[in-house]
């Protein structure tokens, strides 16, 4: 079975580099090695080629796990702006109310308004 955040945090980690062929210097390609993707993924027939059906299956399954990673956030960051709301629902609601006198407070405040 594929675990998509455990083939994001490798897609993180491969090496991606420009490089060409020997018989072909003129033309440049990117991506990673095959070695350091076979390293990582363990997928093909050998650490010399990379497959296009596996750098596809990888990419996809990086994309999955970027996802998940993406609405575990949200989530979190909902449930947070969620909270903050209702705080500042009730700080609202508390600066509305008329401002109640503390018993040991001085007539100072009274008096400095006249």
């Amino acid at each position: 079975m594929v675990k998509p955040g455990e083939v994001l945090e490798k897609v993180v980690a491969l090496p991606v580099s420009s490089w060409n062929y020997k018989q072909d210097a003129a033309t440049r390609h990117v991506g990673p090695m095959a070695q350091d993707f076979f390293a990582a993924f363990a997928v093909g027939t050998d650490d010399k080629h990379i497959a296009t059906v596996d750098a596809d299956g990888v990419a996809l399954a990086a994309i999955q796990g970027l996802n998940q990673k993406l609405q575990d956030e949200l989530r979190r960051r909902d449930a947070a702006n969620a909270e903050l709301a209702q705080r500042v629902e009730r700080l609202e609601k508390m600066l509305a109310e008329p401002a109640v006198r503390h018993p040991n407070q001085s007539d100072r405040t009274e008096k400095a308004r006249l």
